[in-house]
């Protein structure tokens, strides 16, 4: 979905990441990798932004937020990020879950941001409303399909948050085969 901020057909420039991503890098102690991945893409550099409620989310946790500079905290509570909220709020959210999601998506959609979502129901529903949403696995991927980061230190950082408990569809070593079999390298 294109918004007044972002003019149709440029690359993605802004990435708004949703809790699992973030929870897992930290857990994994690889938080400082995935943002030098996120922040470099087609030789530029590119902004990245989290909500209050994800950081909330991971503050819950009680999951130190060191390593987290590279991304930027916004709130959802201008009106019109608001009305979108209540939207995805609808859309995505369980009684007590998925919280974090609707305020990414929310501030997606305003901003024309691309959001990046693990979970695969979310993302289902959000391209299906047609935002621009990706799985942490893809920005990955375009990091190493442009040559920013080796095949290896990728393996390593997928491997490393797997460890950790996040659910990808590619086992431990397998992500490069993963990727090339789903068309992302």
């Amino acid at each position: 979905m294109t918004s007044a901020f972002q003019q149709p057909g440029l690359p993605a420039s802004l990435l708004v990441w949703d809790t699992s991503p973030l929870f897992h890098a930290i857990k994994a102690g690889k938080i400082e990798t995935l943002g030098d991945i996120a922040r470099n893409h087609r030789g530029r550099t590119r902004r990245n932004v989290t909500t209050q409620a994800v950081v909330s989310e991971i503050s819950h946790f009680q999951l130190p937020l060191a390593g987290t500079e590279w991304l930027e905290i916004v709130h959802v509570d201008d009106l019109t990020e608001l009305e979108a909220l209540v939207d995805w709020m609808n859309r995505v959210s369980g009684a007590k879950s998925n919280h974090g999601e609707a305020t990414v998506l929310a501030w997606a959609e305003v901003h024309g941001a691309t959001a990046v979502v693990d979970d695969a129901d979310a993302r289902r529903i959000g391209r299906g409303a047609g935002l621009d949403v990706r799985g942490s696995l893809g920005v990955v991927a375009d990091s190493v399909s442009e040559g920013h980061t080796t095949p290896y230190v990728a393996t390593g950082v997928i491997d490393a948050m797997i460890d950790t408990g996040a659910r990808y569809p590619c086992a431990r070593g397998q992500f490069i085969n993963w990727a090339k079999e789903n068309g992302l390298l």
